[in-house]
């Protein structure tokens, strides 16, 4: 399989090399350069405007309690389409502006987090990437403080699950 993305990816530079060249030939090397700087600040500007209405649909949707599937779909194509358009190549810029359309967004957003969860799931904590403020564990206004925290609530919210007894205890030795 190794060598299939090898093969993938050598043609992929060929085909972005190509384009340029083309481009290059048309329009000049000059318009063509500064085109590269042009697409990756256009990638930057979208990752913080979209990013921030995405973050807010997230707080809002997990605030009435709701799971935020395709909110996280969006954010996550919103996230990889940048990072597209800030690689240098007019293909894999036209596909990381693709991946900011509201409707492809969801759909292809959708498809890598399937393929995230199918590989093993992602752990995240801090703050999110696109500087919306939302940031997981305690804060002032939660309703219910993290574990270890100095509030005094004994009330333990969680789900459990019934196993079936072992047949011998963990501490007694043969």
């Amino acid at each position: 399989m190794p060598i299939v993305y090898l093969i993938g990816f050598i043609l992929w530079i060929w085909a972005e090399i190509e384009v340029f060249v083309a481009l290059g030939s048309t329009a000049g090397v000059l318009l063509t350069l500064i085109g590269i700087f042009v697409t990756g600040m256009i990638g930057i500007s979208l990752l913080r405007s979209q990013g921030r209405r995405i973050t807010g649909s997230l707080q809002a949707q997990l605030a009435r309690g709701e799971a935020p599937v395709a909110s996280l779909a969006d954010g996550v194509s919103i996230l990889v389409g940048a990072v597209l358009m800030l690689i240098p190549g007019y293909l894999t810029d036209a596909i990381g502006l693709l991946l900011f359309l509201p409707g492809i967004r969801t759909l292809i957003g959708a498809l890598i987090l399937k393929r995230i969860s199918a590989r093993g799931g992602v752990m995240m904590g801090g703050r999110m990437p696109f500087g919306g403020g939302m940031s997981f564990g305690h804060r002032s206004g939660d309703r219910h403080p993290p574990h270890g925290s100095d509030d005094s609530d004994d009330i333990i919210e969680g789900d459990f699950e019934e196993r079936p007894a072992s047949k011998r205890p963990i501490d007694k030795k043969d």
